[in-house]
C-alpha cells in the first residue's frame, strides 16, 4: 500500500489540490469530505456533531481526527495506485506510519486569513474559528516541519503548487505526464 498525504491548514489549498489530482487521473481523496473518516471526537473519542457556532470552548474540547481503519480501507482500495490524501487531522502524526511522504502546504496568516474570507466553507468563517486558526497555524506548521514534512509553498500559483508535489511522488517522467492537462493515461497529447 502506498499513500501520500499533503497537509496544511484552513485555506492552504488541499481541497483545490485534492480537485487538480482527480482532473490528472491520479487516486485522491479530500480527507474532509469523507465523514467515516474525518470527524470531530470529544475527549473520550465519542464522534460528535458540530455545533452551529464553535466558540473557543468547544473547540478547546475537540478534536478533528481521522479514523485509522477508514484511512487503512481506503489506502488499500486504492491499490496498487498511490493514494493522494488531501487533508489534516489532530491525529496526523500517530497515523504518519502510513504515508510514504508528507507534504506541508505553508501559508503565512494573512494568505491564511484572506482565502479563509473568500471561500464558500463556513469553518474559518463561523464562531472562534477564525481566530482559533489564527492561531494554530505558527504552532501547526512548525510541528509539521519538525516531523519530517515536505514543506511547499501554498502561496504560489495553484499549478506550481502541484508541480512542486509531483515530482517527489510520481519520479520526474510521470510527473510530466501528469501536468499535461488531459493527459490521463499517460501517453503524449497531439501527433
Amino acid at each position: 500500500m502506498n499513500a501520500v498525504q499533503i497537509s496544511g491548514m484552513s485555506g492552504a489549498g488541499k481541497t483545490t489540490i485534492a480537485a487538480v489530482l482527480a482532473r490528472r487521473g491520479l487516486a485522491v481523496i479530500d480527507a474532509d469530505g469523507d465523514p467515516l473518516l474525518a470527524r470531530h471526537v470529544d475527549s473520550a473519542g465519542n464522534v460528535v456533531g458540530d455545533p452551529a457556532v464553535p466558540d473557543f470552548a468547544w473547540l478547546a474540547r475537540h478534536s478533528w481526527t481521522w479514523n485509522p481503519a477508514r484511512l487503512d480501507e481506503l489506502i488499500g482500495a486504492a491499490a496498487p495506485a498511490t493514494l493522494y490524501v488531501c487533508g489534516c487531522a489532530d491525529n496526523e502524526l500517530e497515523l504518519a506510519d502510513r504515508f510514504t511522504q508528507v507534504f506541508l502546504l505553508e501559508i503565512d496568516e494573512p494568505t491564511m486569513l484572506g482565502r479563509l474570507a473568500s471561500r464558500d466553507k463556513e469553518w474559518g468563517r463561523i464562531g472562534d474559528t477564525r481566530e482559533y486558526q489564527r492561531r494554530k497555524l505558527p504552532e501547526y506548521q512548525g510541528r509539521l516541519r519538525a516531523s519530517g514534512a515536505i514543506p511547499i509553498d501554498a502561496r504560489r500559483p495553484l499549478g506550481q503548487v502541484v508541480d512542486a508535489i509531483l515530482p517527489h511522488t510520481l519520479g520526474r517522467s510521470a510527473a510530466s505526464r501528469a501536468r499535461k492537462p488531459g493527459n490521463q493515461s499517460g501517453r503524449r497529447a497531439g501527433p
